[in-house]
């Protein structure tokens, strides 16, 4: 508005000079020009200024575009690898593997934003896994918001096998099996640890037979020694494992599920870095 009234001051002088008065409609126009001129710099800037504000405020947010990085540096300054996930029937203590590192990190960075805390064990299979870190709570929504809707690009290793006792990383529900669609990466907000016990080279044949897969030696022994399933290994991220709390997870396995296996009584949960080994 100061520019404005100096530049009416300017026309008006110069008329002035000339001996002579502006015409109304000129200098109205002058006036409607002016005005519309600096309404235009007044709604870019604020324009700009709520850019900025959304650019600051989800400069943190984590994409598809920008995961690996965002990952990897948050690695860098984070490296713990052993959590508690604490539970109405008792603690469960895991560690996460380190050639895992973009899992290791999201889930890392996900327990330090406490985004895990009141979040459920909300799918449970009997014989087979449970499944948790999601919620129908709202507050849930808006901790995922804050952190970004992403995708952790898959770190399978065949030496990860999904023998129980195995915590793996779940993906989004996908119900075909064509191999050429089949997206291996992993969800961040949904794990899973796998709660079979031990199973026999009869079982496997057939899980042979039904997947059309081929269980080598050694996994062979582990399955039958402690436990798993096998027909998962390649097609999802297995990135650590219980060490303590088996009899835990035992106990999750059994509660009354309804027809969608969500357990019938919530089981609430939280998970912490284990600050006691780090």
């Amino acid at each position: 508005m100061k520019e404005l009234l100096v530049y009416i001051l300017f026309i008006v002088l110069l008329f002035s000079c000339n001996n002579s008065s502006p015409p109304d409609e000129y200098f109205e126009d002058t006036v409607k020009q002016i005005t519309s001129n600096s309404n235009k710099i007044i709604t870019d800037n604020i324009k700009l200024e709520e850019e900025a504000e959304i650019q600051n405020k989800y400069e943190n947010v984590i994409t598809n575009k920008n995961v690996k990085q965002k990952l990897n540096n948050y690695a860098l300054n984070n490296n713990e690898n052993l959590i508690i996930i604490i539970t109405p029937y008792g603690n469960i203590k895991i560690k996460l593997y380190d050639d895992t590192p973009l899992h290791r990190a999201s889930f890392i960075m996900l327990i330090k934003n406490k985004y895990f805390d009141n979040t459920l064990f909300y799918r449970v299979i009997r014989n087979f896994i449970i499944q948790g870190g999601n919620s129908d709570n709202d507050n849930v929504l808006h901790k995922m918001a804050k952190i970004g809707n992403y995708k952790i690009p898959p770190e399978i290793h065949s030496h990860h096998i999904h023998k129980r006792g195995a915590l793996v990383m779940a993906v989004q529900e996908q119900y075909f099996r064509d191999t050429s669609k089949h997206d291996k990466s992993s969800s961040p907000y949904n794990f899973y640890i796998v709660q079979k016990g031990p199973i026999s080279d009869k079982y496997m044949n057939k899980l042979e037979d039904r997947y059309k897969i081929k269980i080598n030696k050694k996994d062979r022994e582990i399955y039958k020694k402690y436990g798993g399933n096998p027909h998962l290994d390649g097609d999802y991220t297995v990135f650590g494992e219980v060490y303590s709390g088996m009899k835990v997870v035992d106990e999750i396995n059994k509660v009354l599920t309804d027809a969608n296996d969500r357990p019938q009584e919530n089981i609430l949960i939280s998970i912490v870095i284990d600050e006691a080994t780090n």
